[in-house]
């Protein structure tokens, strides 16, 4: 009997579908607690002014990254499931070609930046090498989810954005030499390319000789370009909530400070990565649901909100209670002196976890334009609130800014979730266009 069940069990475990699953987990989970264990290293190696000059070079390369992007995969993905590899490859090359003017352009900026003293030079080379090596990952990995390979992809995101902290680690602590800011830059780089190799190895078997004088299709690109609009308009907005904050405290309140916040921040916004990985989990679900009619799409958004809520007290309750221990230990009393703004920062990102399920409801209704309203309107509120109360009550202004404009965004979707789950249902239509939600991996530390 005990043999039995042993052998059902190996039989289970070893299934492709089964084990593809766990090892995506896995590495999904290595590359969330590398975003932790790098948030502790720079806290812990760097001074508070180098965090918050690594704090605006990484809120800096998350605009940088919309920009070159232009979420032109809202477009690609779905040209990419019916085609032909011949056609999977030209498709790949227009984006290319796209991504190559669109980073031509942000050097350009950068450039200006730099002469007008408003980017500091020692990092901007940095920066650009970054900011390539993780564009270019960055679409490979969406490329092979898309093209049923999430295993390979979740490797290269772990070589993007996990392995490397975990290298750096152990560098820093064996040389003290190697505790500088432009260390972790040129480890990050290192993982990118890393990851970029091992992308293009997954997708060598396309027939890339095949485009040997091909011509870019400028119809398609510019078609690509229309359908991506709002997504480009929704993600920008989601950014600005994001990270608008880190600009205003560097202009008002001074870089040391800059570098508290976001030591807090990155831990945050590393729970809210945590949540959307699992909120990515239901949205084929809740998308079948709407397409299956009012009841499903119920059931659907029912156990995705339940899923989300004991996963957001459960991480929100542990943060709190492990975030003074933590300290203590690591000896980081400067940020134990600011502890509150962590607490305070709180209520913020539980509320911006929850509104995954009214976001995913609209989402999976095409309800692109309610999307749309509220991620632009709270960018607003929160550049309106950050600019008012950070000059006043300092981080905790920031704070206070971000918990009020999640708490407008969660109730603004949920009055359009309701709104629309009391309309007319019908099935998606073939020629309609959609994009994706705001990819986790777009934010970063």
């Amino acid at each position: 009997m005990e043999s039995a069940m042993r052998s059902r069990l190996l039989d289970l475990v070893t299934r492709p579908a089964v084990a593809g699953t766990v090892a995506a987990l896995v590495l999904r989970a290595l590359t969330l607690a590398s975003r932790f264990l790098l948030s502790l290293l720079l806290a812990r190696m760097l001074s508070p002014a180098e965090i918050g000059a690594y704090g605006l070079l990484t809120a800096a390369l998350a605009f940088a990254l919309l920009a070159v992007g232009l979420e032109f995969y809202s477009f690609t993905l779905r040209e990419l499931v019916p085609a032909t590899p011949e056609r999977r490859a030209r498709i790949i090359a227009d984006q290319m070609v796209l991504g190559t003017a669109a980073l031509v352009a942000v050097g350009i900026v950068v450039t200006s930046a730099i002469a007008t003293g408003s980017f500091p030079a020692r990092l901007a080379p940095w920066f650009m090498v970054i900011l390539v090596t993780e564009h270019i990952s960055l679409e490979a990995t969406r490329i092979l989810i898309i093209t049923w390979r999430p295993v390979r992809a979740y490797i290269g995101v772990f070589l993007r954005g996990g392995i490397w902290v975990y290298a750096i680690a152990v560098l820093m602590l064996a040389a003290p030499s190697m505790r500088t800011l432009e260390t972790v830059l040129v480890w990050w780089a290192l993982g990118g390319v890393a990851s970029i190799v091992f992308s293009g190895f997954s997708l060598s078997e396309l027939p890339w000789r095949e485009l040997r004088g091909y011509v870019p299709d400028l119809k398609n690109i510019r078609e690509g370009l229309w359908t991506a609009r709002p997504f480009m308009l929704t993600a920008a907005g989601a950014l600005v909530i994001s990270y608008v904050d880190r600009f205003v405290i560097d202009a008002f309140v001074g870089r040391d400070a800059l570098g508290i916040y976001t030591f807090y921040s990155t831990i945050l916004i590393g729970l809210l990565s945590l949540g959307s990985s699992v909120s990515h989990q239901f949205l084929p679900k809740v998308i079948a649901g709407y397409a299956a009619g009012r009841d499903a799409y119920r059931s659907a958004l029912r156990s995705f909100f339940w899923s989300m809520l004991a996963l957001v007290c459960a991480t929100m309750i542990l943060s709190a209670f492990a975030m003074g221990p933590m300290l203590a230990v690591l000896g980081l009393s400067t940020y134990t002196a600011s502890i509150g703004v962590f607490y305070a920062m709180l209520p913020g990102v539980f509320l911006r976890m929850l509104a995954d399920v009214p976001s995913y409801a609209l989402y999976a209704a095409r309800a692109d334009k309610y999307l749309l309203i509220c991620n632009l309107g709270s960018a607003a509120v929160s550049t309106l609130l950050n600019v008012a109360l950070i000059p006043v009550l300092g981080i905790y202004g920031a704070a206070l800014a971000g918990g009020i404009t999640s708490a407008g965004l969660f109730l603004s979707l949920v009055g359009f979730a309701i709104h629309r789950m009391r309309g007319s249902f019908r099935k998606p239509g073939a020629t309609e266009s959609i994009g994706l939600p705001t990819d986790p991996d777009m934010l970063y530390p």
